[in-house]
């Protein structure tokens, strides 16, 4: 039986009255959904569905984009893209939907696939759906490090810091100093408002931060705007080392377990610590010199061994692991790695390394016998192609590495491909203020793209905010952003006129990346460019008519 009749019921005008039957154009084309045998009425049931020429076509679309891709990558996820930039919103719903049916719980497509959900929704203005798409998204574990963290490329982050933990001298004499440590020394100390060394660090979904304390021995938790922090594993004292933690190195947050795993350098462990209340932790990985480690969407931890000059993989349930980067002692052939510091998982499983020794990043895909150089690669040094004692490393989704450059006091971004990078934070030399770092050592990224680094010799964390040109189609709005109830006028608002600090029925406006306004002053038939701040305009094009939005 058919469950579409397309054309008309023909029954009436059979010669078979007891049958229904239906009348289908030459060359409809069907779906098949199931085909059963009826063993008591002794035929056979089919149930299909008519396919619209569209979806016959789109079939053929996929079909191609398969062959020209290689077939691993496409599937229905990118179908719905397609028709998403052809502007058919209902039939890309309409294929995410089907894709998500198809989806297990734990499958790592559930989160790129949640997040065009959003996004589709949001187009199509649908705000409500569009919110509780990203709440199924913030629901879900996703690889850490923020390795699903889109940075458009036009990015700039603000030149001037913001110290978010750390560094006495910027906050209020709120936590208890405890053993030593009276603010000076560059805030160096171990009150609940001072860092001792950080190193690594993890930024939360609320832009909560767990840092490692390295010369404290302890991970510190600060909550977003807090003036101190609050030691949630470790603490002080050597007597205790060897049941608390010794120079931690790293820590990530298992949301699946709710606990902290930390690289516990000192007592040459990787340490899983419970994230609420925790008073000791459990030994889940032993005798390794372990710097860095992260996590993928699955579980597996990948883990570097600092003095064997590789990383290895953990699965869950391990505790040997593999061997997925270096592993033929120090060196700098591209199966080599020397002195590896930190490491950044993909979502293909590729391994990036910032390979201290050898002043460099390589990314080793998966399975891969050696790595390829993706920055760096030179004699140490601070021009734009050299790196200087690479540690944090992070990559978005565009294949973009963003490293710290240890001992050049900055923070490069290389895209993929380039033999250069360029300087986002720091570089500035050496020193306290607030453009400036001193010898950084780890990084991280919050869901806004905002940058955070861990400057171990000024002994805090900077937090440099991004910058994005609205009208930018990667702007990514929080869903529990909230907009200030009262607007300030910063063009016009001087009455109706065709003076400089005056428009006229202004329609369209574009805002630059310094916060320059373009407006299209519609019955001046003008553009006017607004300099921030400026109490009047300045005519940059006349049009002949109505000029209604500049596109």
């Amino acid at each position: 039986m058919v469950t579409t009749k397309p054309f008309a019921d023909i029954s009436k005008h059979s010669e078979f009255a007891d049958e229904s039957e239906v009348l289908f154009m030459i060359g409809s084309i069907f779906r098949l959904n199931s085909i059963n045998h009826n063993d008591a009425d002794k035929m056979w049931i089919i149930r299909m569905t008519l396919c619209s020429d569209d979806e016959h076509n789109l079939k053929q679309v996929l079909i191609h984009m398969r062959q020209q891709i290689g077939g691993g990558e496409t599937n229905l996820q990118t179908l719905g893209k397609v028709l998403w930039k052809m502007g058919k919103l209902d039939l890309a719903e309409k294929y995410f939907n089907r894709l998500l049916k198809e989806l297990s719980p734990n499958d790592p497509l559930l989160s790129s696939l949640y997040e065009d959900l959003g996004e589709l929704a949001s187009q199509a203005g649908n705000y409500d759906m569009s919110v509780q798409w990203h709440q199924k998204l913030l629901a879900i574990k996703i690889p850490l490090r923020a390795s699903s963290v889109n940075i458009p490329l036009n990015a700039k982050w603000a030149r001037n810091g913001i110290t978010v933990a750390g560094e006495n001298a910027r906050w209020a004499q709120i936590g208890i100093t405890v053993a030593g440590g009276n603010g000076k020394d560059n805030g160096q100390g171990n009150g609940l408002n001072q860092l001792n060394r950080p190193c690594g660090l993890y930024v939360d979904d609320d832009q909560t931060i767990y840092i490692a304390d390295w010369g404290n021995h302890r991970i510190v938790e600060w909550k977003n705007g807090a003036t101190s922090g609050q030691v949630v594993a470790g603490g002080t004292g050597w007597k205790f080392w060897a049941t608390l933690l010794k120079n931690p190195c790293d820590v990530i947050v298992d949301k699946e377990r709710d606990s902290l795993i930390i690289s516990d350098n000192g007592n040459n462990r990787v340490v899983r610590w419970p994230r609420r209340n925790g008073t000791s932790g459990e030994t889940i990985i032993s005798n390794i010199d372990c710097i860095d480690l992260t996590m993928d969407e699955n579980g597996s931890l990948y883990v570097v061994d600092y003095g064997k000059h590789e990383v290895r993989r953990y699965r869950i349930g391990e505790t040997e692991g593999i061997v997925v980067a270096g592993g033929h002692g120090p060196g700098n052939r591209l199966d080599q790695l020397n002195s590896p510091q930190y490491v950044f998982v993909d979502r293909d499983h590729s391994v990036y390394v910032s390979d201290w020794g050898n002043n460099r990043v390589m990314k080793w895909m998966e399975d891969a016998k050696q790595g390829i150089v993706v920055a760096g690669g030179q004699e140490p040094g601070n021009s734009l192609t050299q790196l200087n004692r690479p540690r944090g490393v992070v990559v978005d989704q565009l294949g973009t590495v963003y490293v710290v450059d240890h001992e050049s006091h900055r923070i490069m971004r290389w895209p993929k491909g380039a033999k250069q990078g360029s300087v986002i934070a720091g570089g500035n030399g050496y020193g306290g203020q607030s453009n400036q770092l001193s010898l950084p050592i780890g990084l991280s990224f919050d869901r806004q793209g905002n940058l955070y680094v861990a400057d171990e010799y000024n002994h805090r964390v900077q937090k440099f905010t991004i910058e994005v040109p609205l009208r930018a189609s990667s702007v990514d709005i929080h869903p529990n952003a909230k907009w200030a109830k009262n607007g300030l006028i910063v063009a016009g608002g001087n009455g109706e006129g065709n003076g400089l600090n005056q428009l006229n029925y202004s329609y369209g406006l574009y805002v630059d990346d310094d916060q320059t306004i373009y407006v299209a002053d519609t019955w001046n038939h003008r553009i006017v460019e607004w300099k921030y701040g400026a109490t009047s305009g300045q005519v940059v094009a006349v049009a002949g008519d109505f000029t209604e939005a500049i596109r």
